[in-house]
């Protein structure tokens, strides 16, 4: 058992010496993981955060018909939004919808 400790605290902490059969592995491996990993391991994803607007931006829209609110939104952002879902909350000013994007 204290091998395999101090086997995996090594590979860990990259201690073998340059050279050895044991760093040419390590090497070999990552090397392995970059040329086979699918792509979706390296592709960027992006956080977005929820669009706020007041119910005067919506105008006369139904929050509820998605479809609508997209492409308001495209008007608005001048972007192509894809909503997963809407909230509606209230703030001092009055009513304001939160939109998440997909």
């Amino acid at each position: 058992m204290k091998l395999i400790f101090s086997t995996l605290k090594k590979v860990l902490f990259w201690s073998y010496e340059r050279g050895s059969w044991q760093y040419d592995v390590m090497c070999v491996v990552i090397l392995a993981f970059i040329i086979f990993a699918p792509n979706r391991v390296f592709e960027q994803h992006d956080v977005t955060a929820p669009i706020i607007l007041r119910s005067e931006e919506i105008g006369s829209i139904d929050p509820a018909n998605l479809e609508q609110m997209e492409s308001k939104l495209q008007q608005i952002t001048g972007n192509r939004v894809a909503i997963s879902r809407i909230e509606k909350a209230r703030d001092t000013l009055g009513e304001v919808y939160l939109i998440y994007q997909k």
